[in-house]
């Protein structure tokens, strides 16, 4: 079960990138750029889109190899290590994901339910996803993020008798300064992205599926910050720690749903648990290529559990995985896009040499 489809490829990382971002980063890039908030998510997909572009040239020239294992196979030791650093890396997005997720719960749905048994809950549907394999979490994918995109925009297209448009005014008020910490913060999340050359080779992954992903997910993030935004205003909407959840609380379809909020946020749930098991998958895949004999359903319960420990124990609220959130593009620069692009052009450049021609058989005089 290690199949998957491109379109599963294109949801899978339009899932990765947007998921967690809903919770609290709307609020935070608001907070910090904001009117000129919006100008950050384009200007950062065409720097993430050069880095998808350079990927999938070095995966075209390596068929059935991703960039996981080209880096064991170019660099060596060097590449393990790096490897290495990116399992760290991954147990830590897993921690903030899993504390956004609990503390998200525990104010919307479970408020006297302890934190640890929500986190327990989650982690422990992420493990018979990811012990199912890849194809699990892609049907997942499949399954839940359609239903969530149509909700999503009907509430936005509810919405928009309630929008000012003066909240966007006055344009660059202070040159472009807050447009550039609006890719400062926008990186933190379209970054991201990059998830899909390190796991799949060119026969899953393409520049065509890489474009497609990366075009969806800026424009489904785009139309939640301007919702956001323009509903709420970015002094009020920046000081908010949910602010998509707040605009969504404001959508009255009937006298009987009157929580439509509930219902969202219900079909969201499923996706920031697969988004977690995507990450989870991405970390024994990591694991795998330090050491081949390493099998998922052995290790899986073990990575959660400390997932679920680091999560509690680095992060008490989900202010404090905010107040990280301020320096982690610096991380995601290094880690998803430099990484992945240096190693892409030196598989590039040291590509598979052709073989050479064997000298024909002398015929006997």
């Amino acid at each position: 079960m290690n199949q998957v489809s491109t379109r599963q490829v294109v949801l899978m990382g339009f899932c990765y990138v947007f998921s967690a971002t809903l919770v609290t980063w709307p609020g935070q890039i608001l907070r910090m750029a904001r009117q000129d908030a919006w100008v950050g998510v384009p200007l950062c997909s065409l720097a993430v889109l050069c880095v998808l572009w350079l990927t999938d040239r070095a995966l075209a020239k390596h068929p059935g190899k991703d960039l996981l294992t080209l880096m064991v196979e170019k660099f060596g030791w060097l590449g393990k290590m790096v490897i290495l650093v990116y399992v760290a890396f991954s147990l830590v997005i897993m921690a903030k994901d899993v504390r956004l997720g609990v503390d998200f719960v525990s104010v919307v749905f479970l408020p006297v339910t302890p934190a640890v048994v929500v986190g327990a809950l989650i982690m422990a549907t992420c493990v018979f996803m990811v012990r199912g394999g890849i194809e699990v979490i892609a049907r997942m994918t499949e399954l839940y993020l359609p239903v969530f995109l149509l909700f999503s925009v009907f509430c936005g297209a509810l919405l928009v008798p309630d929008l000012s448009w003066q909240y966007v005014q006055p344009f660059f008020e202070y040159g472009f300064e807050r447009p550039a910490i609006g890719i400062w913060y926008a990186m933190n999340a379209i970054g991201s992205i990059t998830i899909l050359p390190l796991l799949f080779s060119h026969e899953r992954f393409s520049f065509r599926q890489a474009w497609i992903s990366l075009l969806f997910s800026s424009m489904f993030l785009e139309f939640v910050l301007i919702i956001c935004e323009l509903n709420l205003g970015s002094p009020l909407a920046g000081h908010l720690m949910y602010p998509a959840y707040e605009a969504v609380r404001e959508v009255r379809v009937t006298d009987f749903l009157d929580r439509f909020d509930i219902l969202i946020v219900g079909i969201w749930l499923p996706t920031i648990v697969t988004k977690i098991a995507l990450n989870l998958y991405f970390t024994i895949a990591c694991m795998r290529q330090v050491i081949p004999q390493l099998q998922a359903a052995q290790v899986a319960p073990s990575l959660c559990a400390l997932a679920l420990v680091v999560s509690l124990w680095l992060f008490h609220t989900s202010t404090e995985v905010v107040a990280v959130d301020d320096v982690w593009p610096l991380v995601v620069m290094a880690l998803w896009l430099i990484i992945p692009a240096v190693a892409a052009v030196v598989a590039a450049l040291l590509g598979p040499k052709p073989n050479a021609r064997r000298p024909k058989p002398q015929r006997a005089p």
